[in-house]
């Protein structure tokens, strides 16, 4: 099979949730209302974003320096070098910013890895966030990543999706394989989509190595 893998940005590849921080270090009171309003369906990602965005102010340089205080999970260069090995491309799927994420990638020596993220612009210290492939997808996420998946089957890829929160539910939908952990486990457990649960990509890295060499004992759950 040609497997791809498609993974989560936030509190995935990143231990912490980098955007989330983001805006509690530099955004007025009031974002936490927003992504909450957002949690709850009142609002879409795309919605979400703009609105925080809105109450930040922050220079392009603000933003660096406190990205390159953020980290990746340790055994997520691991995963990656093995995925290399094999010909198993790696692909970010991010509904956050391209900004942040790609300061982290360059800065663990990932920086070509293939990423789909919001893209965002700065206006002297006003955030200013674009969506390029909004109009792609659901409509409601600033970047759906079941429009990513879908069209990665279309080119007859087998998907493995690795993710943990809110905007990765468009993205399990339609995948081959899941990987859950967190907010995402608890959604595919309620909603009855079958998924690996996880912890960190050492455990990611277990499980895909029994799927690309066809190991059928791969575990599963509900």
């Amino acid at each position: 099979m040609d497997y791809i893998v498609l993974t989560d940005f936030d509190g995935t590849v990143s231990t912490t949730d980098v955007g989330n921080r983001m805006f509690a270090r530099f955004a007025d009171d009031g974002w936490e209302a927003i992504v909450q309003s957002w949690k709850d369906g009142r609002i879409g990602s795309r919605d979400c974003l703009i609105e925080e965005c809105a109450l930040a102010r922050v220079t392009p340089e603000q933003v660096r320096r406190f990205a390159l205080t953020r980290q990746i999970d340790p055994h997520f260069m691991p995963f990656v070098q093995f995925c290399r090995d094999r010909h198993v491309s790696v692909i970010i799927l991010s509904d956050g910013l391209d900004f942040y994420i790609d300061i982290l990638l360059e800065k663990f020596g990932l920086e070509d890895l293939p990423r789909f993220a919001n893209h965002l612009e700065f206006r002297g210290d006003r955030l200013v966030p674009e969506f390029p492939y909004f109009e792609k997808g659901c409509r409601q996420c600033g970047n759906c990543k079941g429009y990513h998946v879908r069209e990665y089957r279309r080119q007859g890829k087998t998907t493995i999706y690795i993710g943990d929160g809110f905007s990765d539910r468009c993205g399990v939908r339609d995948a081959d394989y899941v990987f859950a952990k967190e907010d995402l486990r608890r959604y595919c457990r309620e909603h009855g989509i079958e998924h690996r649960p996880f912890d960190d990509f050492k455990d990611v890295l277990k499980e895909v190595q029994q799927i690309v060499s066809g190991d059928s004992r791969s575990s599963k759950a509900l």
